[in-house]
């Protein structure tokens, strides 16, 4: 606790002592953004170090009186993570392009360390044709190599790897009304530990169509269907939440009004499994979807982004195979004087389990819900176009008809540097 004052002090701290801090470092203003390519290649490395005091590493209720722990505890931690990544991108000729990405991040914990310090690393890779009459295709690769978070139904962090693969062809005629677009995707995510392994191996297959019509030059309004397949692919455990879904969509994308841009999408979700998980419960689900991401430009100086989203997760809970997440998040972000950045940003989250179960120790049922918050604040200071450093505080909190299982605090803070050219 004595570092976590330590940073609360100089942080309260931070805007007297800003203005001699800041000149003290003026001295990396006479290096320029270096001009890094080879031939048409362009090469873009980044690095960035940050250290966070973490109160609740596990996100698990407090440790009971009586001496009664979930998980490995309620413990904090300081975290130190690096992060080493490298972008390139490679416009060859004026209607393809060729980009590639990788990234390592270590983690440092200063609790428990054997279970907590993770390595993760990212591949990407993505190819793009621009042709002629509106026409673009785009094909491309991602690659996941990672630990999962330590949620508090887990005791432990779990190692897995994840990749996905996509193809999208869109046609948008710059002078035509009529557009349209196809799409297809397939993700696998495969876990380590045999166990997990049985209950969470699996893949997903996406393909679909939209067919829309452009209201204006920069707007498309359209509808969408989509079929979705997920296949368990280790079914010895004797759990069967293989499914398939039909997904349609009504929605409109691109300049939405004056400084507003963005994609709103509302919808009806079909989703089979083919098996159900007990005797009495449905194996279908019908569901209103929605998604939107839009972003207001107030001015050049203030950017506002909303995000709302209603869709059908898979779950490892023997009596819910899925539970239906409802989210909202706002953002805000504005640039001051003298290269100075804030920001803040709140989210509620509403995740509704359809089945009821035993919700805690006295054997009572019912159906789980989880309330999920979280606000945060940011500020950033650039000394160079490719270096900012920067302070941040994170609240995160759980309240669950199951709180002793799945209740939880957390608070975050974060002090991080960063360069990339």
């Amino acid at each position: 606790m004595r570092r976590l004052a330590v940073i609360i002090v100089s942080i309260s701290m931070f805007s007297s002592t800003a203005h001699a801090s800041w000149n003290s470092l003026n001295w990396l203003t006479q290096y320029q953004t270096p001009n890094m390519h080879w031939g048409q290649l362009a090469i873009h490395p980044s690095y960035a170090f940050s250290e966070m005091y973490d109160s609740n590493i596990y996100l698990v209720p407090r440790d009971q009186a009586n001496g009664a722990i979930l998980g490995n505890g309620h413990r904090e931690s300081w975290i130190t993570k690096n992060n080493i990544g490298l972008e390139t991108d490679l416009p060859w000729h004026k209607l393809h392009d060729l980009s590639l990405g990788y990234d390592f991040e270590s983690q440092i914990y200063s609790t428990q360390p054997d279970i907590n310090n993770a390595i993760g690393q990212t591949a990407h890779g993505q190819y793009t044709y621009a042709g002629a009459y509106g026409l673009t295709f785009k094909a491309g690769d991602n690659y996941v190599n990672t630990t999962d978070p330590a949620f508090s139904q887990l005791t432990g962090r779990q190692w897995r790897w994840q990749n996905s693969v996509y193809s999208t062809l869109d046609y948008t005629p710059r002078n035509g009304r009529l557009a349209g677009g196809l799409d297809a995707s397939q993700k696998n995510d495969k876990y380590i530990r045999p166990d997990f392994a049985q209950q969470l191996n699996r893949y997903e297959d996406n393909f679909g169509f939209n067919v829309g019509y452009m209201v204006r030059p920069k707007t498309k309004v359209y509808i969408a269907y989509h079929r979705d397949i997920i296949h368990y692919t280790i079914p010895e455990l004797g759990l069967d939440k293989d499914n398939r879904s039909h997904n349609v969509g009504l929605g409109v994308i691109g300049e939405l009004a004056p400084k507003l841009e963005g994609q709103i999408e509302g919808g009806v979700s079909d989703r089979q499994y083919d098996v159900a998980t007990a005797s009495g419960n449905s194996r279908v689900f019908i569901s209103a979807t929605v998604s939107a991401a839009v972003t207001w430009k107030a001015d050049k100086f203030t950017t506002v982004k909303l995000d709302l989203n209603r869709s059908a997760q898979e779950s490892i809970d023997a009596s819910n195979p899925l539970y239906f997440q409802n989210v909202i998040a706002l953002d805000l972000a504005h640039q001051f004087p003298r290269k100075f950045s804030a920001g803040l940003k709140a989210s509620f989250e509403l995740d509704q389990y359809p089945f009821a179960q035993i919700v805690d120790a006295s054997g009572s049922i019912s159906k789980r819900r989880d309330d999920n918050y979280q606000v945060g604040a940011w500020i950033t200071y650039d000394i160079q176009k490719w270096l900012f450093t920067g302070v941040a505080f994170n609240h995160r909190e759980r309240d669950s008809t199951m709180s002793g299982q799945f209740g939880f605090e957390d608070n975050q803070v974060t002090w991080q540097a960063a360069l990339k050219f």
